[in-house]
C-alpha cells in the first residue's frame, strides 16, 4: 500500500509542468497500520470505560508518517527549440559534399530539404554557394530540432529593441558572416529581439557545439557556427560582456548559424 501512495505522489509531480520554481517542504501521509475487524458486542462497564483514552493513544501510535521531501526546482513547459539552423557551403571549386549532423539526444523536428543519407546530406556544391540535390537548387540546408540541452547564458550582451538591428550587424560581421547570411540571419531574429523589447543575447561557445556535431566532407578550411541565444527580460541586468573573436575565412568555407528564445 505505501509503494502504491509513494508511485502515485512521484507520477502526479512529474506531471506537473509550470515555467516558475516551484517548492514543496514536506508532504506527509499518515497510514492506519492497524487491521480492521468486525466489533463484537461487549457489554458495557467501568473497566472498557477507563480503558478508553489509553486505545485511542495506541491508535494514533500505530500510525505511520510517509514523508517526501522536494526540493525547489525549474520545470519548463516545453525544451528550447534549436530553429532555423541552416547551412552555407563554398568550396573552392565544384564538388560533390557530405553534410552530416550529430545532435545526441536532441530531436529532429524539421529538414529541408529531406535527408539522403542517415542524417546526412549528399549534395553539389558550386563555389557560389549553390547546392544541387536531384537537379534542384538550394541556398542552403535547413534543420530545426528539439534540444535537450542547457544554453550558457552566464557571459552575453543586454540589447534593447532600438539598438537590435545594429547590434546583430556588428556581431554577425566580427563572427565572420558575410553580407547574404547577415542578411538572412538579421531578417529572421530581429523581429523576435523587437517584440522583446529588452533581451540578453549570447553567442553560445564550442561547448554548446558539442552536442550538435557537424561533419562535412571533404573536410572544409574554414568553419563557422553562430548559435545566438535570446532571453526576454523585464529589466536591465548585469551581464559580464561576451568576448567574441574574429573569425577568418579562408579556402573551402561551411558558415552556419541559427538560435533559440525563451
Amino acid at each position: 500500500m505505501k509503494v502504491i501512495l509513494l508511485l502515485s505522489l512521484l507520477v502526479a509531480f512529474n506531471c506537473i509542468t509550470m515555467r516558475n520554481l516551484f517548492a514543496v517542504k514536506k508532504i506527509v501521509i499518515k497510514q492506519n497500520n492497524t487491521d480492521t475487524e468486525e466489533d463484537e458486542d461487549v457489554p458495557a462497564n467501568d473497566s472498557n470505560n477507563s480503558t478508553t483514552d489509553s486505545n485511542d493513544e495506541e491508535e494514533e501510535e500505530k500510525q505511520e508518517e510517509i514523508v517526501i521531501e522536494i526540493k525547489p526546482s525549474i520545470i519548463w513547459s516545453r525544451q528550447p527549440m534549436v530553429k532555423k539552423p541552416v547551412i552555407y557551403l563554398y568550396p573552392e571549386k565544384p564538388m560533390d559534399v557530405s553534410v552530416e549532423l550529430d545532435i545526441k539526444d536532441s530531436k529532429f523536428t524539421s529538414v529541408y530539404p529531406r535527408f539522403n543519407g542517415k542524417n546526412k546530406w549528399k549534395v553539389h556544391a558550386e563555389p557560389n554557394g549553390d547546392l544541387t540535390i536531384k537537379n534542384k537548387k538550394y541556398p542552403y540546408l535547413f534543420w530545426e530540432a528539439q534540444s535537450y540541452r542547457s544554453q550558457e547564458t552566464n557571459e552575453g550582451f543586454v540589447v534593447t529593441d532600438e539598438n537590435a538591428e545594429a547590434f546583430l550587424e556588428e556581431k554577425l560581421k566580427i563572427l565572420g558572416l558575410n553580407e547574404k547570411e547577415a542578411t538572412d540571419f538579421i531578417t529572421f531574429w530581429l523581429p523576435v529581439l523587437l517584440r522583446n523589447k529588452l533581451s540578453l543575447c549570447t553567442f553560445q561557445s564550442e561547448k554548446f557545439f558539442k552536442n550538435f556535431e557537424l561533419n562535412v566532407t571533404p573536410k572544409p578550411d574554414s568553419l563557422i557556427r553562430v548559435f545566438l541565444t535570446i532571453k526576454k527580460l523585464d529589466e536591465v541586468v548585469n551581464v559580464k560582456e561576451q568576448n567574441l573573436k574574429a573569425v577568418e575565412r579562408t579556402g573551402f568555407t561551411v558558415v552556419e548559424w541559427g538560435g533559440s528564445n525563451f
